[in-house]
């Protein structure tokens, strides 16, 4: 009877030892794979879907809008930071808030000083790039545009109201 008992404990020490073993040396394919999942996941960057946005650039006259696609990540700062890249807007300008919600967007002084520092044609196609490509871009019918949270006042108009669309013509 005690030898019964004697190897009854050894078979179990045994099996124990054993699974110890595979664990110890990769047996427990489970939690490799887990591992090496988890490995791959972090060291893939997320992808950004791009998204075709039509951007309103001053034409060469200055009398009016011309029309390019280009792509962007869907935000309001890559919006904006296109219409600088093409000149629709001068270097700085950027949006501090936007909501889609309340077709309201908040840009900063630079933008101000760049209204502020146009004559009315300059001012109009500004305005214009920056509503136009907007109001495409995010499905919106109007726009409410601050700079700084302040009403815009510039020495020809105060834009206290809110933009529509703006006609193919300057001034």
């Amino acid at each position: 009877m005690k030898m019964k008992k004697a190897f009854a404990v050894a078979l179990a020490c045994a099996l124990l030892l054993g699974l110890a073993a595979c664990d110890w040396f990769g047996g427990n394919t489970t939690q490799a794979q887990t591992t090496t999942q988890a490995e791959t996941t972090t060291e893939t960057e997320p992808t950004t879907q791009l998204k075709q946005v039509t951007l309103y650039l001053p034409n060469e006259n200055a009398d009016g809008f011309i029309t390019r696609q280009a792509e962007t990540d869907g935000s309001i700062e890559g919006v904006v930071a296109l219409l600088v890249a093409e000149g629709a807007l001068p270097e700085g300008c950027a949006p501090l808030g936007f909501s889609v919600e309340d077709a309201a967007l908040d840009m900063n002084e630079a933008f101000l000083q760049a209204v502020n520092n146009t004559g009315t044609t300059g001012e109009y196609l500004r305005f214009g790039s920056l509503v136009n490509t907007v109001l495409g871009f995010f499905g919106l019918e109007v726009l409410y545009i601050t700079a700084q949270g302040q009403v815009i006042e510039t020495g020809h108009n105060t834009y206290d109201f809110v933009f529509r669309f703006y006609e193919n013509h300057a001034g």
